[in-house]
C-alpha cells in the first residue's frame, strides 16, 4: 500500500471516528504465521509445551504453520499446544503430505489451525511447485447474523514456504512459486478477503517473488501492511520487523544463527481485507513479529527489551524456532457465534491534542497495550498502559510531525485513533 493511499484511508477512518457516531459491533480476529523449525524433530524435545506458552501469550484465532515434518507433529501442535489448559476450541485442516518434488528426502509441510467457534473450514486444496506445496484454505466467519443476513464472509488463506537462500537461482525459484500462487489467486471472485502468509525467504522489496505478490493481483491485488520499500536483510533501520534468527548461534546444530537481521516471515492481505470492503479490515499497526521490540538487531531474541513481552515468552521464542511468529489483527464488522456483542462506543475511547498528547476516557479502571505508528508502518511506541476511571493523559512520543495512528489493545478489542501532528 502506498503512503498516499494509507494516508487517505486513515484520514477517512479519522473522519468516521469524528462524525460517524455509533457503529456496528466489531470482533477482532488474530492471525499468526509461524515457522516451527522441522517440528517435532529437532532438539530440545517436547517443544509443543514451549509452543503452548507462546500461543497462550499471543492468543491467535488462526494459526498457519510451516515446517511440520509429520502428521504426528501436526497433532501435537493441535492437542498439546493449542488445545491445552482447558482450551478445546481449535481444529486443524486435513493433513496433506507434500506432493511437490516427490524425490526430496526432506518433507516440510504447512498446516492450518483455526478456532472453530469463530471460523468454519469450507474447503482446501494443494498447489504444486518445483520446491514445496502451497496450501489453500477456504473459510468463512461464524457470523451470528448469518441466518438472517445470508451474507457469508469468505476468507481464502494461502500458506507458503518459499525456496530458501540467496543467489539468482534461489530467487527465481521463489518467484516461480509466487507466480503459481498468484495464478490461483486470480481465479477467485473479485473482492475476496485473502490472506497470504508464511516463510517467504525474501531479502528485499526488489526481489521477483515480492514484486509478483505486489503487482500480480488482478481482481484481488495484494498489499503488504508494513510497506517497507527497501532492503530488509541486515538493515538496522528495519530491526523491529526482522523475524530471523532468534539466535546468534545455532541451537544443537539446528536452524540458522546470526541473530535477528532478516524479514522472512510475513502476512500479506488483499486490498479488500486491508480496507474493509467485505466486512474484514486490517487493524492499523497490528502487524508485528512477536517479541521483537527493535532492540536486538543481530542479537538473540532474549536480548530484546522486555517492555512488550515477558522474558519467559522471549525465552520460549528462543528455544522454539529460529524464526519469530508474525501476527496481525483483522476487525470483523459483526459478532461471531457465541460471543457477547461489543457495542460501540466502547467502554474506553481515545482523544488527542494538537501536540500528540492522548486522552483515554474510561468508564472503569483497566489496563491494555498502547501502540503508535506512523504512515509508513513504522512503530513509534509500544507500552503497557494502566488507566483509571475518567480521563488518563498520555504524553506524546518523540516523533516527527505528520500522520500517526494510536492503537489501544484492551479487553480483546483494538481501538484505532488516527490523528495528525501539525508542523
Amino acid at each position: 500500500m502506498t503512503t498516499v493511499r494509507l494516508r487517505s484511508l486513515l484520514l477517512c477512518v479519522a473522519l468516521g471516528l469524528a462524525f460517524g457516531g455509533a457503529t456496528r459491533a466489531q470482533t477482532t480476529l488474530r492471525v499468526m504465521t509461524y515457522n516451527l523449525l522441522a517440528f517435532p524433530e529437532p532438539v530440545p524435545a517436547g517443544r509443543q509445551d514451549t509452543l503452548a506458552r507462546i500461543v497462550d501469550h499471543v492468543r491467535p484465532d488462526l494459526l498457519v504453520a510451516q515446517e511440520i515434518r509429520t502428521v504426528a507433529g501436526a497433532n501435537l501442535v493441535l492437542n498439546d499446544a493449542l488445545n491445552s489448559n482447558g482450551v478445546t476450541r481449535f481444529s486443524q485442516a486435513a493433513w496433506v503430505p507434500q506432493i511437490s518434488d516427490p524425490g526430496s528426502t526432506v518433507k516440510l509441510q504447512q498446516q492450518l489451525y483455526y478456532d472453530h467457534e469463530r471460523f468454519t473450514l469450507a474447503g482446501q486444496q494443494t498447489l504444486t511447485t518445483a520446491v514445496r506445496d502451497i496450501n489453500v484454505y477456504t473459510l468463512y466467519v461464524n457470523d451470528a447474523d448469518l441466518a438472517q443476513s445470508q451474507d457469508t464472509t469468505w476468507i481464502t488463506v494461502y500458506v507458503a514456504h518459499l525456496k530458501a537462500s540467496t543467489g539468482v537461482v534461489n530467487e527465481y525459484a521463489r518467484q516461480q512459486m509466487a507466480e503459481v500462487l498468484m495464478a490461483h489467486l486470480n481465479t477467485l471472485p473479485a473482492g475476496r478477503n485473502v490472506i497470504v502468509a508464511g516463510d517467504m525467504n525474501i531479502y528485499s522489496a526488489s526481489e521477483g517473488a515480492y514484486t509478483t505478490f505486489m503487482t500480480g493481483g488482478v481482481s484481488n491485488p495484494l498489499d503488504d501492511p508494513l510497506t517497507l520499500p527497501i532492503s530488509w536483510n541486515g538493515n538496522s533501520a528495519m530491526a523491529q520487523h526482522h523475524t530471523q534468527s532468534t539466535r546468534t548461534n545455532t541451537l544443537y546444530g539446528e536452524g540458522a544463527g546470526g541473530g535477528l537481521d532478516d524479514r522472512f516471515d510475513m502476512i500479506l492481505l488483499s486490498q479488500t481485507a486491508m480496507t474493509g470492503g467485505n466486512r474484514l479490515s486490517y487493524v492499523a499497526g497490528s502487524c508485528r513479529p512477536v517479541g521483537n521490540s527493535g532492540t536486538c538487531f543481530n542479537d538473540n531474541i532474549t536480548d530484546c527489551s522486555t517492555g512488550q513481552t515477558p522474558f519467559a515468552v522471549l525465552r520460549a521464542l528462543y528455544y522454539m524456532s529460529d524464526h519469530l511468529p508474525v501476527v496481525l489483527d483483522l476487525s470483523f464488522d459483526g459478532v461471531v457465534v457465541g460471543e457477547a456483542p461489543r457495542e460501540t462506543p466502547a467502554p474506553v475511547a481515545l482523544r488527542h491534542a494538537a501536540d500528540g498528547t492522548l486522552f483515554l476516557d474510561a468508564q472503569r479502571p483497566g489496563e491494555g497495550m498502547l501502540e503508535r505508528w506512523d504512515a509508513q508502518g513504522r512503530l513509534l511506541e509500544r507500552r503497557s498502559l494502566r488507566f483509571t476511571e475518567g480521563t488518563t493523559t498520555v504524553a506524546p512520543c518523540t516523533a516527527p510531525t505528520g500522520l500517526q495512528v494510536a492503537v489501544l489493545h484492551v479487553d480483546g478489542i483494538s481501538l484505532r485513533h488516527p490523528y495528525i501532528i501539525a508542523p
